[in-house]
């Protein structure tokens, strides 16, 4: 008969395992000290784990190896309802979380616990070896090890370091209750941001037309390719920010998720806010193909125009979820011609209080939620709820058959695209919408002060010369919004970096480029025609136009790309992506041979004159030059003479000697 010290053989290797996977919960506990609701909740988990441990030590029956079997089998479902869904009715464990390194050996001890003690009820009990029991507490052990260090480390940019039930960025109770009213829907955008009244709720929310003043481009993406979002900024910048705790940031998701050091932001808001983003950066793209999500309930607002359309499935306006990447109130996705690009999700929390603390202590400083209160709303010949304007323009009263409406519904975007003003940014103008601070103190919009006094948008920004070789700066421009600047950047530093694949006059011919044989005037421009009415706007991959400039040597140096808007696009009509920094042209003074593949400049006529044949008129498309070196004119200097064309009228040819170089 087995005395009483060999029967606890029998369950030992489960035993251990167990006791592995409490030692772990109960650091876990103490590193979720701030959250109370979680720390309580791995404190019993360890509890629990240690206890069927020493059932299994002291006892080798079915009790036993029952009780390892249900805690430890509770524990590892949990680990696997948290890793792909979350659990929204624990505050902290909301929204899934990537496996961790320490909760990954925690539920793996764990599901040690349940198969060895399962297989002990199956077979019977079976006496162990001490080798086989030591072997076993030493690999436990080992295992443990790492565990600890990782639940202790709690580096809020890797995410990683939670127990088995981990939730690095520990969320408040958001449970919304509140009636948002059916039918509530938002629409924010460069020329149309909006906040719909329940009163104008009937009827379809499908594209929407509307005659907000203000256009501008979102600085986050240069339209139409995968921009080097470093913007104006390089390591020696992004470390200085980090150091004085500069907010907002510029945003690149594919760096770690970082957002400490910001001056009033408590850790439990730091948490919450990198938990925030990098959920959403790991579900929201789900939502990428766009023809996809009208079987969601989402609808386009109509804004493509703008560079940025907006998709809003009203109904989860009202649902019971907040800040769940995984039903988001509105989609925001890039438009490239006919293709459209995620890039942001815009949570919308209804019917609550801009100052309400549900919203205000999530993330604290580092999140400004924003309303839309003068707007008015009204019906188009549909019966569709559209945008007639904003009240400034009105008066401050909305006309008759219009409502103001939209204060009642705050909202937030997070990006998972590259963004100059941070990942939590706002847009600019009347896409800013309103907020519950001034101007001046919010900290959802660029700031352009590179490391001064807060900058409130009254002083003067020393401007700097374009150098390629240098981080691009084109502040300092008086009318230039921080997003236009932004756009702008964006542009030059992606131009910079990805024109040089086309330096090869034998790649460039090989992909259909052909001269227009103006080399004699000192620069010679090399057209694809193609690709002027493609679907790619403002794309150093795919640009229209590259210039070279003659050597002595016969040779030919690439030195500015020539972005050119699809035929017949008025010159009125090219949208402002980058203000007074980026002044298009046209040349209407110019006829060209009548060859269908490689026509070249072959005269000059008067503007408004056609062609004496057989020369024939060039195609009218809107230009802009992009310099990959520097430009005594800036980056987006016209040439000289008949080659500079023509601006839009009431204007002179841009020389942008803030940023020439001299």
């Amino acid at each position: 008969m087995d005395d009483h010290g060999s029967a606890a053989h029998r369950l030992a290797i489960p035993a251990i395992a167990s006791a592995g996977a409490a030692v772990l919960h109960a650091t876990a506990a103490g590193t979720h000290a701030d959250n109370v609701g979680l720390a309580r909740l791995f404190m019993l988990l360890a509890i629990a784990q240690a206890g069927a441990a020493i059932v299994g030590f002291v006892r080798a029956d079915r009790v036993a190896a029952l009780a390892l079997v249900g805690v430890n089998g509770a524990a590892a479902f949990g680990w696997v309802v948290t890793r792909l869904t979350g659990i929204s009715w624990i505050a902290g464990l909301e929204v899934a979380e990537r496996p961790g390194l320490a909760d990954t050996i925690a539920a793996t001890l764990a599901l040690v616990a349940v198969t060895a003690a399962a297989a002990s009820m199956a077979r019977g009990p079976v006496l162990l070896p001490p080798r086989a029991i030591s072997s076993a507490a030493v690999l436990v052990g080992v295992l443990v090890v790492p565990g600890l260090a990782d639940a202790t480390a709690h580096d809020h940019g890797d995410h990683d370091d939670g127990g088995l039930l981990s939730a690095d960025a520990d969320h408040a109770d958001h449970d919304h209750d509140a009636d948002p009213g059916a039918g509530t829907d938002i629409a924010e955008g460069d020329d149309l941001v909006a906040a719909l009244s329940p009163a104008l709720a009937a009827g379809d929310h499908g594209d929407h037309d509307a005659d907000v003043a203000d256009v501008a481009d979102d600085g986050g993406d240069a339209e139409g390719g995968d921009v080097d979002h470093s913007l104006h900024t390089d390591e020696e910048h992004a470390a200085f920010l980090a150091e004085t705790g500069a907010w907002p940031r510029p945003w690149d998701p594919t760096q770690p998720i970082d957002f400490s050091g910001v001056e009033g932001v408590s850790d439990d808001q730091i948490a919450r806010a990198e938990q925030l983003t990098e959920a959403t950066l790991r579900d929201l793209p789900r939502f990428a193909d766009v023809t996809t999500v009208g079987a969601l309930g989402y609808r386009s607002i109509g804004d493509a125009s703008t560079g940025f359309e907006h998709y809003i499935n009203t109904a989860l306006i009202d649902d019971d979820k907040f800040l769940d990447p995984t039903a988001p109130e509105s989609l925001v996705y890039r438009v490239d011609g006919d293709d459209r690009t995620l890039v942001s999700a815009m949570f919308i929390a209804g019917e609550t209080p801009i100052d309400d603390p549900v919203l205000t202590d999530f993330a604290g400083p580092l999140m400004q939620w924003h309303v839309h209160d003068n707007l008015c709303w009204g019906l188009d010949d549909d019966g569709v709820p559209v945008v007639k304007g904003v009240l400034e323009n009105f008066g401050g009263t909305c006309p008759p058959a219009t409502v103001n409406a939209g204060g009642e519904n705050p909202m937030v975007h997070v990006w998972i695209a590259p963004h100059e003003c941070g990942p939590f940014a706002a847009l600019e103008g009347h896409g800013a919408g309103q907020a519950s601070v001034s101007d001046g103190a919010r900290m959802d919009q660029c700031q352009h002060d590179h490391g001064g006094d807060d900058h409130a948008g009254d002083e003067v920004i020393e401007t700097k010369p374009y150098d390629p070789e240098m981080p691009i700066d084109l502040g300092g421009i008086d009318g230039v919004t921080p997003q236009q600047q932004a756009y702008a950047e964006n542009l030059v530093a992606a131009t910079v970096r990805d024109l040089p694949q086309w330096a090869d006059l034998d790649v460039v011919e090989a992909a259909g480029f052909h001269s227009i044989g103006d080399g004699a005037t000192g620069h010679e421009h090399y057209i694809q025609w193609d690709w002027i009415d493609d679907d790619r706007v403002l794309d150093p991959d795919y640009p229209e136009s590259l210039v070279f400039e003659p050597q002595p040597d016969g040779s030919k140096e690439l030195v500015s790309a020539m972005f050119m808007m699809p035929s017949g696009t008025p010159l009125d009509e090219v949208p402002d992506f980058g203000g007074a920094l980026m002044q298009w042209h046209v040349h209407g003074d110019l006829c060209f041979t009548d060859d269908p593949v490689a026509p070249k400049v072959a005269g000059v006529k008067p503007v408004g004159t056609p062609c004496a044949p057989p020369l024939v008129d060039g195609t009218m498309s809107p230009m802009i030059h992009v310099w990959i070196r520097p430009h005594e004119c800036g980056p987006f200097a016209a040439l000289d003479g008949i080659a500079g064309g023509q601006v839009p009228d009431g204007e002179e040819i841009l020389c942008d000697q803030a940023h020439g170089s001299h």
